[in-house]
């Protein structure tokens, strides 16, 4: 089962242009090899040329003057000539019908994947987050010339966050909020500490707040466009993503594919 979803993942994101060259070369290696694969492709790109129309549709509906419905017509009509508009229309014969039921067939799971896709919802939502989301390997932690004391309660708060103990770890560093050299600690693990406990807008607000000069500058991008992900902010996040790449990181290859991904949720 994992395998197919897997695979699923893999057309969709062929389909929806969010690979790298290396693996769209793997990928069309494995289509001409497979002529059911062939087809399904064939048959998801149509379906989500027409969902991508539909919606398109919908949305000219809703301007009152329908003014972009009449530019697309106008663009329409311009663009096909006489002799397309006289062509007969080619009616498929039995073996075709047949062939394409079967592929229809086949690529089921997967047009369910791209019609989902197409739409803004929670539950795709939350996948995508799924796929992104790990908590925050705490170990770089260094004293900063701090005292002791005060190393041994940041290093309590952050064992607390590492064990997922995120209700302590809030009070921890709660107590440790008035030392001015532990800002950042304070606000980033206290943040983390929220979006582990699925309280995503405390956790954005928090994030929001820190200062961009302190040292957890791509964590806190990365993370904060990942509550704007599960709170449906997209732009706000597809920003954030675009200024994470400029970091050279663990999260600039992530927040590479994710920015292609949300593209599937903005027009």
């Amino acid at each position: 089962m994992e395998r197919k979803q897997d695979r699923n993942r893999r057309l969709a994101d062929y389909i929806y242009n969010d690979m790298n060259p290396e693996e769209v070369v793997e990928m069309e290696r494995e289509i001409s090899h497979d002529p059911e694969l062939s087809v399904s492709i064939e048959l998801n790109m149509q379906v989500k040329d027409y969902l991508q129309a539909k919606i398109q549709l919908e949305e000219m509906k809703a301007d009152p003057q329908l003014e972009n419905a009449e530019k697309l017509a106008e663009m329409a009509f311009e663009n096909a000539s006489p002799k397309e508009m006289d062509k007969p229309v080619r009616r498929p014969g039995r073996k075709l019908i047949r062939n394409i039921a079967f592929a229809s067939a086949v690529a089921a799971g997967i047009t369910i994947i791209i019609a989902i896709a197409l739409f803004p919802s929670n539950l795709d939502q939350d996948q995508l987050f799924a796929s992104y989301y790990t908590p925050f390997e705490a170990s770089d932690y260094s004293q900063r010339g701090v005292s002791n004391e005060i190393y041994r309660d940041v290093a309590v708060g952050i064992n607390y966050y590492v064990a997922g103990n995120y209700n302590q770890t809030i009070d921890q560093f709660s107590q440790l909020a008035s030392e001015p050299t532990l800002e950042s600690e304070v606000q980033f693990f206290t943040a983390l500490s929220y979006l582990g406990l699925g309280e995503y807008r405390s956790a954005q607000g928090i994030l929001q707040s820190i200062d961009g000069a302190n040292r957890y500058q791509a964590e806190t991008l990365w993370y904060l466009s990942l509550c704007c992900l599960k709170t449906g902010e997209f732009e706000e996040a597809n920003m954030l993503l675009g200024q994470l790449e400029a970091y050279d990181g663990k999260y600039k290859k992530d927040a590479q594919a994710l920015r292609k991904k949300l593209r599937r949720f903005t027009p």
